[in-house]
């Protein structure tokens, strides 16, 4: 009988491998420094002087985006030559943490204007806190995709991830800026940034949920969209992406009234939400969010 091999290990790649782990290392642990430097605040001030929980939820959701951003920038065969891996392990490694400091100047100046999400995590706002954690969370998910999407280590493909990375902002903020605009309907013209600034952990963990759950929402159109087709033609790219996402975001809006209406029957969710603060609700509707948006774009695969 043949010897069958169960396991095997091209040990050409021993080095490469040593090189990626460490330029993921090196990235994954200079992420306090990273987080303390676009959002201008001091991480050990914050985290062992103050014990501020909000800004360890806001650093927390940092790391797990870095981490998520970094799954990307590893994703699949090692790159033969030690030096293209080096390369491209790094290069999209800090592609991936420069966009997601765009995305924060995104959100503070356009999303959520008038309300310094920075200044309210100083002050030990934990809903200041969530936003900000479901808002790098949502880009990362964004941008592995992108990077995984592509798997390109050319212009190119940098250029290709820009502009789907792009396309994605605007929608989150377009979706943003629907639900800001409906919650002041149905408020009396408040706006959520004053629930924020006051405190509510219930609306900011449904709104970074919801964030969430979009973002996977628009990550189910590399599940579509076949790059090779798409690598000369930015422009299509740039049409196709957003016409896919768009209707993958009116999918998971529409899924995600069914969930609540059966999930939550008999539940009067915008009183527990924006009156009585339910925190308990908040973190279903967060995870509802989540589930839908992560098995749409899985079954889109």
């Amino acid at each position: 009988m043949d010897n069958v091999n169960l396991i095997y290990w091209d040990h050409s790649y021993n080095k490469i491998l040593l090189a990626n782990f460490a330029i993921v290392i090196a990235i994954f642990t200079s992420i306090r420094f990273f987080s303390g430097v676009i959002s201008h605040i001091n991480a050990s001030n914050e985290l062992f002087k103050k014990d501020n929980p909000a800004f360890g939820i806001s650093l927390a959701g940092v790391i797990f985006a870095v981490t998520i951003i970094l799954t990307g920038a590893i994703y699949g065969d090692p790159i033969y030559t030690l030096e293209d891996s080096i390369v491209a392990v790094g290069m999209y490694g800090i592609l991936g943490l420069a966009l997601m400091g765009v995305t924060r100047i995104i959100f503070d100046r356009i999303a959520l204007p008038d309300i310094s999400i920075r200044d309210e995590i100083v002050k030990g706002n934990i809903a200041a806190g969530i936003v900000d954690a479901g808002n790098v969370i949502a880009s990362a998910i964004v941008i592995r995709t992108m990077m995984v999407w592509v798997e390109s280590n050319t212009l190119q493909g940098i250029l290709s991830i820009l502009v789907g990375y792009m396309v994605s902002q605007a929608l989150l903020t377009f979706t943003t800026y629907l639900r800001t605009k409906r919650f002041a309907h149905l408020n009396d013209g408040k706006h959520p940034k004053e629930e924020f600034k006051s405190g509510n952990t219930a609306l900011a963990l449904r709104f970074a949920g919801r964030k969430i759950g979009t973002a996977f929402a628009i990550a189910a159109a590399s599940n579509i969209l076949v790059f090779e087709y798409y690598y000369d033609n930015l422009l299509l790219l740039l049409g196709g992406w957003a016409l896919v996402s768009a209707i993958m975001i009116l999918a998971l809006t529409l899924l995600s009234g069914i969930a609540n209406r059966v999930i939550l029957a008999n539940v009067d969710i915008d009183k527990e939400i924006f009156i009585q603060r339910n925190a308990a609700l908040g973190i279903i509707q967060c995870i509802i969010y989540i589930c839908l948006g992560l098995l749409l774009a899985e079954l889109m695969a």
